[in-house]
């Protein structure tokens, strides 16, 4: 069409794969604890090595989210590993937002497994945003281990939009004049926030929940830049709009530095694992991200039971959730299903993959 953003060069890309790309080591304990200290959910199958050794997993855990992690992607001006997931050419040179994702989990992510991912993409298109033009870019990720297993399938899509209008300032003072001031994340001086610990429950049964029933929520923060830069580190991407506040602010034209969408999607998968505690499966996850959140933000993760049904002699759980943070923001939703047993069933620890 005239004036598309969408060029042929682009446009050839849809159906194109990557080459598979194995990750450099196996799965760690130390990265299983790296990532739960970062979203400081200590869930004995990711921290206790005797406990998850008496689980039906019989070894440690990863968060199921977080189950890739690059070492030392190119660092260019985004920073760490924006070039290397978005690698588009589009007529402007724009970060990419994450717009949201639907996973599918297949099977457990246990400590010692090598991950292995490739791409497929799916579609790119583009919408009048408020803003200006939007690029969409579409994405199917399959993660395999070592035996060939899938472990996960994800549709991922990132938003691209147009750089603020203006040069780039070079000058110190020109810098310091045009920067907002933004609130002052806590805690003050005299606080120190505490590790949260984990609160066990006893094992929920399809028979135990109904429709309408509320998901235990699960709060977080008040949010630091701290939080986000051991997130950077637990996931190895470190994009400058979650800890460089002047890059945020005068070239991307956002108000402060904001919280990872990817961290938010693990506050999110903690609500819903913590639902089907160790005996469940967390199966299948869409999220969409509609608003940012900021340092200072207190985010509380929350969900309802919205059906029940039964399929292949399991029971499964659909659930709406979301995340509000304490300015009465909704800044992502989605949907969700959870897979718990019935009283005195054992679940299978592979699943089959669904079709989208």
């Amino acid at each position: 069409m005239p004036g598309s953003l969408i060029t042929d060069e682009v446009r050839a890309l849809i159906g194109t794969e990557s080459e598979p790309e194995r990750n450099r080591f196996p799965i760690s304990a130390e990265m299983a604890y790296d990532v739960a200290d970062a979203i400081e959910d200590y869930n004995p199958l990711y921290v206790d090595p005797e406990y998850a050794d008496r689980s039906r997993f019989g070894n440690l855990l990863c968060p199921p989210l977080a189950a890739w992690k690059d070492i030392a992607p190119p660092i260019g001006y985004f920073g760490a590993g924006q070039e290397w997931h978005f690698e588009v050419p589009l007529p402007f040179n724009s970060y990419g937002l994450n717009g949201g994702s639907d996973w599918q989990f297949l099977a457990p992510v246990r400590v010692g497994t090598w991950i292995t991912r490739r791409f497929r993409m799916l579609d790119i298109f583009e919408k009048q945003g408020r803003s200006g033009a939007l690029v969409f870019i579409v994405r199917e990720e399959i993660q395999t281990d070592q035996h060939d297993t899938e472990i996960s399938r994800a549709r991922r899509v990132s938003i691209h939009r147009a750089l603020p209008a203006g040069e780039q300032p070079t000058d110190v003072a020109q810098v310091a004049t045009d920067l907002s001031t933004v609130a002052v994340a806590p805690p003050n001086p005299e606080v120190i926030l505490p590790k949260p610990q984990p609160t066990g429950g006893e094992q929920r049964h399809f028979e135990d929940v109904s429709v309408g029933d509320s998901l235990p929520p699960v709060v977080k923060g008040p949010m630091t830049t701290t939080h986000l830069i051991r997130w950077a580190a637990a996931n190895g991407n470190y994009a400058r709009i979650h800890w460089d506040l002047p890059f945020a602010q005068l070239t991307q034209g956002l108000p402060n530095v904001v919280v990872n969408g990817s961290l938010k999607n693990q506050y999110l998968g903690q609500l819903l694992l913590d639902f089907a505690g160790d005996e469940g499966w967390f199966r299948r996850f869409y999220v969409e991200h509609r608003g940012m959140d900021f340092p200072g933000d207190t985010i509380t993760a929350a969900g309802i039971i919205t059906g029940k049904r039964e399929e292949n002699g399991f029971g499964l759980v659909d659930c709406a959730v979301n995340l509000q943070n304490d300015r009465g923001n909704q800044t992502a939703s989605g949907t969700a299903t959870v897979v718990l047993p019935r009283r005195g069933q054992s679940l299978p620890l592979d699943w089959e993959p669904e079709a989208w």
